[in-house]
């Protein structure tokens, strides 16, 4: 081969050379730009990405401080964000680092909105709760009270009934008497004239009362204040009594009329105001006056 033919092939080869240089340089410059353009996406992903988990550990923040009843499960899923964004922001930039944290996020990003959803429940039924609790107080209340009133009437009309069923005197009077041999009595307003003290009343007719036999005390004093007759003490509902005279009979629920004499004491009666005042037990139920002048 001639030293011409020589030359051409060496040229060509070299032209070849540099065409294939020039060919790799353009390649390597596009790759290396592909991969800067790779990476400037990575790393504004992961920005992104970082920007989200922040605003999730914020949003749990303010469950937790508002939360009463999830805390424990709250702190573990902000504290579980915070160890994603960290090792996120510490990582080698790559597809798979991104993939990776990104699976992570979004996982705890559901297993939260779960969490939340439960809490909002949870948060409603306990509203509902304390609304069915301050209804059933109220109720409660209300009951009370009306027992309290049931109570209170009941007891109020145990004492009217029994107030109703005890016997009552009526027509109370107190006369002085001057009584003949032949036992006919006149009356007298006459201290000196007169021998005894005729006292009258009337037993009411009463169809609750328990009939049988009923004792009535009758006090007479005399314008001294000194108990006329027997003037015999007794204790009633403890308290202490000091009557004329007693008078017992058998009630049967009908009106009956009931009169007693006091004999004069041995000096005669004095002139002035007597009173006449009739108990049952120990509770005054009629009284009345006269005068002897």
């Amino acid at each position: 081969m001639s030293e011409e033919n020589k030359n051409t092939g060496l040229k060509i080869a070299l032209g070849i050379v540099a065409v294939l240089l020039i060919g790799a340089s353009v390649l390597f410059f596009l790759k290396n730009n592909e991969l800067n353009e790779t990476k400037t996406a990575l790393k504004s992903e992961i920005t992104v990405l970082g920007g989200k988990l922040d605003d999730e550990i914020v949003k749990l923040n303010t469950q937790i401080s508002e939360n009463e009843i999830l805390n424990e499960d709250l702190l573990a899923k902000r504290d579980s964000l915070n160890i994603t964004l960290n090792e996120l922001r510490s990582s080698r930039t790559s597809v798979e680092t991104l993939t990776k944290y990104k699976n992570s996020y979004f996982k705890l990003k559901n297993e939260v909105k779960a969490l939340l959803k439960d809490n909002e429940l949870l948060q409603l039924m306990n509203t509902r709760l304390t609304k069915e609790k301050d209804t059933l107080a109220g109720k409660l209340d209300s009951q009370l009270k009306l027992s309290d009133s049931l109570i209170t009437q009941v007891t109020d009309a145990k004492k009217i009934i029994q107030s109703a069923s005890e016997i009552s005197v009526a027509a109370l009077k107190g006369i002085a008497i001057i009584e003949k041999s032949s036992g006919k009595q006149i009356p007298t307003t006459k201290a000196r004239r007169a021998d005894k003290v005729k006292i009258c009343f009337s037993v009411a007719e009463n169809k609750i009362t328990k009939s049988g036999g009923k004792t009535l005390f009758v006090q007479v004093l005399d314008a001294n204040n000194n108990v006329l007759g027997e003037n015999t003490q007794v204790e009633l509902d403890g308290k202490t009594l000091n009557y004329s005279f007693k008078t017992t009979f058998h009630y049967t629920n009908k009106a009956l009329d009931i009169c007693e004499f006091l004999d004069a004491p041995k000096k005669g009666f004095d002139k002035g105001n007597y009173f006449v005042n009739v108990f049952r037990d120990s509770n005054l139920i009629s009284n009345t006056s006269f005068v002897l002048e």
